[in-house]
């Protein structure tokens, strides 16, 4: 039996309410894209489930709104290439599904810490996972952003950060 404060047991918790916020942020909504695009997420936080109460490599291709793990990667780094817009600045004016989906994506990248804590090696492959759900969670709140969103963040090779509106 695994002991109750071990860092396994915090990640099926965590990956437990993921789940249930999930599905709390699909009744908030008539948008049946949106409940389609968040049952794709429920779906892999499933199969990460899964692996990690069975001991298994996450061995499935991850494919998440029809892309693979390395356009994930690509349309994570380069939003304005794929988007129009850099990397977005978010706060109340991207609207209620884009603020679910970031929110989403921040509870992920508090998983995937735990998972790498409990995974050193990412030997099932999970913390990996983790790191395409949340790149695929940030891309996609660029579907639900209201036309004309504009605040974006812009990192200078001097490591500063300038916050700004516009593309």
């Amino acid at each position: 039996m695994t002991d109750k404060t071990s860092t396994r047991i915090n990640l099926r918790g965590r990956l437990d309410s993921l789940n249930a916020e999930i599905i709390f942020l699909q009744t908030l909504t008539d948008n049946q894209e949106f409940i389609s695009d968040l049952e794709q997420i429920r779906e892999i936080i499933r199969k990460i489930q899964s692996c990690e109460a069975r001991n298994e490599i996450f061995s499935d291709k991850l494919i998440l709104f029809g892309l693979d793990e390395d356009e994930i990667h690509k349309r994570s780094h380069n939003p304005a290439k794929f988007y129009g817009l850099g990397h977005i600045l978010p706060c109340y004016e991207m609207g209620r599904l884009s603020a679910s989906i970031n929110l989403l994506r921040t509870l992920v990248r508090e998983i995937e810490l735990i998972s790498c804590k409990t995974f050193i090696n990412d030997e099932l492959r999970l913390n990996h996972v983790l790191n395409r759900l949340s790149s695929a969670l940030y891309i996609i709140i660029y579907k639900y952003l209201p036309e004309g969103y504009n605040k974006i963040i812009t990192f200078s090779k001097s490591s500063n950060i300038n916050l700004k509106e516009g593309k």
